[in-house]
């Protein structure tokens, strides 16, 4: 496998990151609910909603950087 270009490294290790906070955020929402901690529960929704538009961010500009530049790893982006 050649060489990822740095971008492409860059932003398959934003996604990861954004992926793992969107487990471990719908993990503590789970929690707050089973807890009915409705302070939590209604704090880490509007949270998850975020972190879920960063996700579709960082998804589509990893697809449009592998079909501007033709450079992956993956064929999962």
């Amino acid at each position: 496998m050649a060489d990822q270009c740095p971008e492409y490294a860059n932003l398959q290790h934003e996604l990861q990151l954004t992926l793992q906070t969107l487990s471990d955020l719908t993990k503590a929402m789970l929690d707050a609910f089973r807890g009915n901690d409705r302070g939590a529960f209604a704090r880490l929704d509007k949270e998850l909603e975020t972190t879920v538009g960063r996700k579709e961010r960082v998804v589509g500009a990893l697809r449009q950087h592998v079909k501007d530049h033709k450079c992956s790893g993956t064929d999962a982006a």
